[in-house]
């Protein structure tokens, strides 16, 4: 099993800054997810870039370093605006061939917990035949982290448009797993400042740009 973290975005409602370097508690967001990949036993891991991989890179190679027990790489999507299927793409691409499973995460889900990932994990590792995909939801809205098997990774790596998980998922949904959780970690992301407010103020979690972002 391997992960893919999805960091390729503009930001572009959060004032163009990457979101991936907000901080929680003084770490990162990206850093978290990495945590959380690792203590989910997930041992290879591939952060796909895109608008901010100049100011990214250096993170992911310190990163790297801080969990030596990973593999832990970045690839950049040189079309990052085209679309998450595309930076899913490169992701894929950057991983083994054979692996029995693929996980996917935003780095900016700020509330994601290890139970969570452990939660779809245990998913995955019972479903039933015939499902090639597991997907956590809140509210009948679906989340992250999802994970898939090889099916829809040579479906994803096989499409020639902006398609992705989410086209598979609404063509196959017969084999599709939603694994209904109770809370709304799985389904938070940030796209606005008004997105941090909201999480200060409704949850106490307080969000901050590293001092070199003012």
């Amino acid at each position: 099993m391997a992960a893919v973290v999805m960091a390729a975005g503009a930001g572009r409602r959060m004032g163009g800054r990457p979101k991936a370097l907000l901080q929680r508690d003084g770490e990162s967001l990206l850093a978290r997810q990495i945590g959380l990949l690792q203590a989910g036993d997930v041992r290879q891991v591939v952060v796909v870039l895109g608008h901010h991989a100049e100011r990214l890179q250096p993170l992911v190679a310190q990163l790297a370093a801080d969990h030596p027990v990973l593999d832990l790489r970045s690839t950049r999507n040189p079309r990052p605006d085209d679309g998450t299927g595309g930076s899913l793409r490169c992701g894929l691409a950057a991983l083994p061939p054979a692996l029995d499973a693929v996980v996917v995460l935003l780095a900016d889900q700020p509330l994601l917990a290890l139970d969570d990932l452990r939660a779809v994990l245990a998913a995955w590792c019972a479903r039933p035949p015939g499902i090639d995909l597991v997907v956590p939801t809140h509210a009948g809205q679906p989340g992250h982290p999802l994970v898939f098997g090889p099916t829809v990774r040579a479906a994803v790596q096989g499409a020639t448009d902006s398609g992705g998980v989410r086209e598979w998922r609404r063509a196959h949904p017969d084999r599709v797993q939603s694994l209904a959780l109770a809370h709304a970690r799985c389904t938070t992301d940030l796209d606005t400042p008004d997105d941090l407010v909201r999480l200060r103020d409704e949850l106490g979690v307080d969000l901050r740009w590293p001092d070199a972002e003012y």
